[in-house]
């Protein structure tokens, strides 16, 4: 059924409105931080799909999301605005309540059918279309899309600016809406002051680190650009892991650690999982022992600045670190060599650190090397296919129970990707401890990754 439904599967987009806020928000320009003009600046796609058991109707559904969406927009308020470029290919925010994009759609299929819930460009109409050759001062921040397939059953998927926000911020604005459209009050009103990060300040005198995210990645031995590997098909793989092949990997790396008599914490699920996921790649993609690799690691800020940034702080606070090593050395060597690369780049981020980071940036003349903006202006950008990777966690992100008032989630995953070397990983939708890595590679690698990825597990 699955192939069946990837060639037939047709979605008819049937109408779509701007939502504003339900009342008057605060009106202006707002300077962005460094974190979030660099990277990833475009938009973010996630998805949920809910089983409708209730006598709901789409048009109830539709009514619901369009006003609870616009009650959001009054305290989330810069989702509501638009990005300007501004000299030095920085970006600033007009707070002008120009609004967000609702689309109703259909599929021609049944939910039930998508049982794999592949990253797979079979599935792009299930997100929302973002128009990159519109200006990007005409261009929303937030898309949504209702798709209801046949069986009554729905999508709901959002397309998110990432100038605007990072996973913690969106999930936190889903997560009020959410509460909003269940009739509920909001639980927690956002922090929208990124003076906090010298969001439009002047670098100031910090201690000075190396920033190894900001040097251009390593290249495949005897090659002189990455042209060739971005030019390569590439293909997305879901792979689950079990709460007690987790275990398996943990007790793995912490072997021979005597953690009862050190002050050595045992490694978490992240770092292992992170380090087992690169150990794997380096194998599947057959480097040369001596290959540099670097794996790009996101860091959240929030509880390592000083003073730390409040929980409900809405904008971009994640710092990039880099863990290097030669491909060799990291097949060859225990698990636990991997890993401890990944703490010593995760410990790197402190407060002085981050502020180091911040005045790296604002010393920079011209930002578009440092932004991932393939879709706005052309290839350049940072680029972590082979030989290299970049781990994204959401294990600690409420990302699952995402209730709008017609239940929860039964599968919720991100979009779709395209680069090789884009991973996610990400809790299982049981809540049972297991975790699902989304993982896009070059197509000829995929099938020895996944080969790998089970079998070093238990050897």
């Amino acid at each position: 059924h699955q192939q069946d439904i990837r060639t037939e599967m047709k979605v008819i987009l049937k109408n779509h409105w701007v939502v504003k806020p339900a009342e008057a928000t605060w009106n202006g320009t707002v300077s962005l931080s460094e974190f979030d003009q660099t990277f990833a600046v475009t938009h973010v796609p996630t998805i949920y799909y809910y089983k409708i058991f209730h006598d709901f109707v789409t048009d109830e559904i539709i009514d619901s999301l369009k006003t609870s969406l616009s009650k959001a927009l009054v305290y989330f308020y810069p989702l509501a605005g638009r990005l300007r470029w501004i000299n030095g290919s920085r970006l600033e925010l007009d707070c002008d309540a120009s609004g967000v994009v609702l689309t109703e759609a259909e599929a021609d299929a049944k939910l039930d059918n998508l049982t794999d819930f592949l990253l797979s460009p079979d599935y792009n109409s299930l997100f929302p279309r973002v128009d990159y050759t519109v200006p990007i001062d005409e261009l929303p921040l937030l898309f949504v899309q209702l798709t209801k397939f046949q069986c009554g059953g729905i999508a709901l998927s959002f397309a998110i600016s990432h100038a605007v926000v990072d996973g913690q911020s969106a999930l936190y604005f889903f997560s009020e809406w959410a509460r909003l459209a269940r009739g509920e009050p909001l639980m927690f009103a956002p922090c929208h002051d990124r003076k906090l990060l010298r969001a439009g300040e002047p670098a100031v005198a910090s201690p000075t680190f190396e920033h190894l995210q900001f040097n251009t990645p390593p290249l495949l031995i005897g090659k002189s650009s990455t042209e060739n590997e971005k030019k390569k098909e590439t293909k997305g793989a879901m792979l689950k892991l079990t709460k007690l092949q987790v275990e398996m990997l943990r007790e793995k790396a912490n072997q021979g650690r005597n953690l009862e008599d050190s002050k050595e914490r045992s490694y978490t699920r992240y770092e292992v999982v992170t380090a087992h996921i690169w150990r794997c790649a380096c194998k599947a993609r057959g480097h040369k022992f001596e290959q540099p690799t670097n794996l790009c690691i996101c860091v959240n800020i929030r509880k390592k600045m000083d003073p730390p940034l409040p929980n409900t702080y809405f904008g971009n606070a994640i710092v990039d670190v880099i863990a290097t090593g030669a491909s060799g050395d990291i097949v060859s060597s225990p698990l636990e060599c991997a890993v401890k690369r990944v703490r010593e780049a995760i410990n790197m981020v402190t407060s002085d650190y981050a502020n180091s980071t911040i005045n790296f940036l604002k010393k920079q003349e011209d930002l578009s090397i440092y932004q991932d903006i393939h879709a706005f202006r052309n290839k350049e950008g940072p680029f972590y296919g082979n030989p290299n990777l970049g781990v994204i966690s959401w294990i600690s992100l409420p990302v699952l129970g995402l209730d709008f008032g017609w239940g929860k989630e039964i599968h919720m995953s991100p979009g779709i990707h395209e680069y090789d070397g884009d991973c996610v990983i990400l809790p299982e939708n049981e809540g049972d401890g297991s975790l699902t890595v989304a993982i896009v590679l070059q197509l000829a690698h995929v099938d020895a990754f996944e080969k790998f990825f089970y079998e070093d597990i238990e050897c």
